[in-house]
Protein backbone atom coordinates (compact mmCIF):
# COMPACT_ATOMS: atom_id res chain seq x y z
CA UNK A 1 0.00 0.00 0.00
CA UNK A 2 3.22 2.28 0.70
CA UNK A 3 4.45 1.81 -2.80
CA UNK A 4 1.17 2.07 -4.55
CA UNK A 5 0.44 5.42 -2.39
CA UNK A 6 4.50 6.97 -3.54
CA UNK A 7 3.87 5.70 -6.96
CA UNK A 8 0.91 7.51 -7.18
CA UNK A 9 2.15 10.65 -5.95
CA UNK A 10 4.50 10.53 -8.67
CA UNK A 11 2.18 11.53 -10.98
CA UNK A 12 0.95 14.67 -9.11
CA UNK A 13 2.25 18.07 -9.00
CA UNK A 14 1.61 19.92 -6.07
CA UNK A 15 0.39 23.34 -7.81
CA UNK A 16 -2.96 21.35 -9.29
CA UNK A 17 -5.98 22.86 -7.43
CA UNK A 18 -9.31 21.65 -7.91
CA UNK A 19 -9.13 18.08 -7.39
CA UNK A 20 -12.24 16.85 -5.90
CA UNK A 21 -13.56 12.89 -5.21
CA UNK A 22 -17.21 11.84 -5.22
CA UNK A 23 -19.15 8.85 -5.17
CA UNK A 24 -22.35 7.46 -6.96
CA UNK A 25 -23.78 7.58 -3.86
CA UNK A 26 -23.55 9.92 -0.91
CA UNK A 27 -23.78 7.52 1.74
CA UNK A 28 -22.43 3.83 2.15
CA UNK A 29 -25.30 1.39 1.03
CA UNK A 30 -25.78 -1.24 4.47
CA UNK A 31 -23.03 -4.09 4.19
CA UNK A 32 -21.02 -2.31 1.58
CA UNK A 33 -23.20 -3.27 -1.24
CA UNK A 34 -23.25 -2.25 -4.48
CA UNK A 35 -25.73 0.93 -4.97
CA UNK A 36 -29.21 0.28 -5.71
CA UNK A 37 -29.98 1.19 -9.54
CA UNK A 38 -32.67 3.68 -6.82
CA UNK A 39 -29.78 4.63 -4.89
CA UNK A 40 -27.98 6.11 -7.77
CA UNK A 41 -30.47 7.73 -9.36
CA UNK A 42 -31.48 9.65 -6.37
CA UNK A 43 -27.84 10.84 -5.62
CA UNK A 44 -26.22 11.35 -8.85
CA UNK A 45 -28.07 14.90 -9.08
CA UNK A 46 -25.48 15.89 -6.28
CA UNK A 47 -22.81 14.46 -8.28
CA UNK A 48 -22.95 16.39 -11.32
CA UNK A 49 -23.70 19.14 -9.45
CA UNK A 50 -20.51 18.78 -7.61
CA UNK A 51 -19.09 18.44 -10.99
CA UNK A 52 -20.54 21.63 -12.67
CA UNK A 53 -19.48 23.84 -9.50
CA UNK A 54 -15.95 22.69 -9.48
CA UNK A 55 -15.30 23.02 -12.85
CA UNK A 56 -13.79 19.58 -13.74
CA UNK A 57 -12.19 19.07 -16.80
CA UNK A 58 -11.19 15.21 -16.04
CA UNK A 59 -13.50 12.58 -14.74
CA UNK A 60 -11.82 9.38 -13.63
CA UNK A 61 -14.72 6.32 -12.85
CA UNK A 62 -12.46 4.15 -10.12
CA UNK A 63 -14.34 1.03 -10.58
CA UNK A 64 -17.83 -0.72 -12.48
CA UNK A 65 -20.23 0.61 -10.60
CA UNK A 66 -18.86 4.70 -11.25
CA UNK A 67 -18.05 3.81 -14.63
CA UNK A 68 -21.82 2.08 -14.86
CA UNK A 69 -23.53 5.47 -14.25
CA UNK A 70 -21.34 7.97 -15.77
CA UNK A 71 -20.80 6.56 -18.75
CA UNK A 72 -22.46 3.37 -19.79
CA UNK A 73 -24.61 0.84 -18.02
CA UNK A 74 -23.05 -1.79 -20.15
CA UNK A 75 -19.68 -1.00 -19.99
CA UNK A 76 -17.09 -3.70 -18.50
CA UNK A 77 -14.30 -2.67 -16.69
CA UNK A 78 -11.63 -5.35 -17.47
CA UNK A 79 -12.63 -4.84 -20.96
CA UNK A 80 -13.26 -1.05 -21.25
CA UNK A 81 -10.82 0.90 -19.17
CA UNK A 82 -8.38 2.96 -20.19
CA UNK A 83 -10.08 5.10 -23.05
CA UNK A 84 -10.43 8.45 -23.02
CA UNK A 85 -13.99 9.60 -24.50
CA UNK A 86 -14.82 13.03 -24.80
CA UNK A 87 -18.37 14.01 -23.24
CA UNK A 88 -20.38 17.29 -23.04
CA UNK A 89 -17.21 19.13 -22.66
CA UNK A 90 -15.30 16.67 -20.02
CA UNK A 91 -12.74 13.92 -20.30
CA UNK A 92 -13.78 10.24 -19.25
CA UNK A 93 -11.41 7.65 -18.55
CA UNK A 94 -12.27 4.42 -16.26
CA UNK A 95 -10.01 2.08 -14.10
CA UNK A 96 -10.16 -0.34 -11.61
CA UNK A 97 -11.51 0.71 -8.13
CA UNK A 98 -8.48 0.91 -5.29
CA UNK A 99 -10.28 -2.23 -3.83
CA UNK A 100 -9.74 -4.42 -6.76
CA UNK A 101 -5.97 -3.26 -6.83
CA UNK A 102 -6.29 -5.15 -3.33
CA UNK A 103 -7.41 -7.97 -4.40
CA UNK A 104 -5.53 -8.62 -7.78
CA UNK A 105 -2.40 -7.46 -7.89
CA UNK A 106 -2.41 -8.33 -11.42
CA UNK A 107 -4.60 -4.92 -12.57
CA UNK A 108 -2.05 -2.57 -10.75
CA UNK A 109 0.12 -2.72 -13.87
CA UNK A 110 -3.10 -1.88 -16.18
CA UNK A 111 -4.05 0.68 -13.78
CA UNK A 112 -0.80 2.37 -13.04
CA UNK A 113 -0.87 2.96 -17.16
CA UNK A 114 -4.15 4.88 -16.98
CA UNK A 115 -2.78 6.56 -14.20
CA UNK A 116 -0.34 8.20 -16.39
CA UNK A 117 -2.73 8.36 -19.32
CA UNK A 118 -4.50 11.10 -16.44
CA UNK A 119 -0.90 13.08 -16.10
CA UNK A 120 -0.50 13.31 -19.83
CA UNK A 121 -3.74 14.85 -20.55
CA UNK A 122 -3.32 17.40 -17.52
CA UNK A 123 -0.57 18.37 -18.70
CA UNK A 124 -1.66 17.98 -22.52
CA UNK A 125 -4.68 20.70 -21.21
CA UNK A 126 -2.07 22.83 -19.50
Amino acid sequence: MKKQKRQLKKLQKPQRKNNELGNIVKCRPPGNRVPTPGEAEACLPYLRNQVHLIKSKIIVCLGATAAKYIIDENIRITRDRGQWMERKGYWILETYHPAALLRDESKKRPAWDDFKKIRAKLDEMG
